[in-house]
């Protein structure tokens, strides 16, 4: 079931966010988004009952799934999009913090600040790419 999950967050999670929500815009970009909101469904209805995908300490699947934790306020400040509302992801929301704060974790994430410089330089780059395209 781990490896499932893993797989699933590289294939279906990163895939709908990264390439569908991050780099597009307009309608493009709510399509994807209804298509990553499906995905991160299945996560928050793994998370019922749990801590951690695993249980109550960190384990394969978190780490696997850890980029979220890091990545999502990143990709939402960049692209100007709330992909995970603690309204809708309550233990999805949750989660994230709990990993994130973990200190194992915490204290070894790159800086927010040259992350967000990456990301929108990134972003910036496909979306000129892509315009260039049309």
């Amino acid at each position: 079931m781990a490896r499932f999950w893993a797989k699933f967050g590289d294939d279906k999670v990163l895939t709908s966010i990264v390439w569908g929500v991050f780099i597009k815009e307009g309608k493009e970009q709510e399509e994807a988004m209804v298509e990553a909101m499906k995905n991160l469904w299945f996560l928050e209805e793994e998370l019922r009952g749990k801590k951690f995908f695993g249980g109550e300490r960190i384990g394969f699947v978190d780490l696997a799934l850890g980029w979220l934790a890091n990545l999502i306020n990143i990709l939402e400040d960049v692209a100007g999009q709330k992909i995970v509302d603690e309204d809708k992801f309550p233990l999805l929301s949750a989660w994230m913090k709990d990993f994130a704060n973990s200190p194992i974790i915490k204290d070894n994430w790159p800086p927010r600040v040259q992350m967000i410089a990456k990301f929108r330089a990134l972003r910036d780059a496909k979306l000129a790419a892509a315009a260039s395209s049309k």
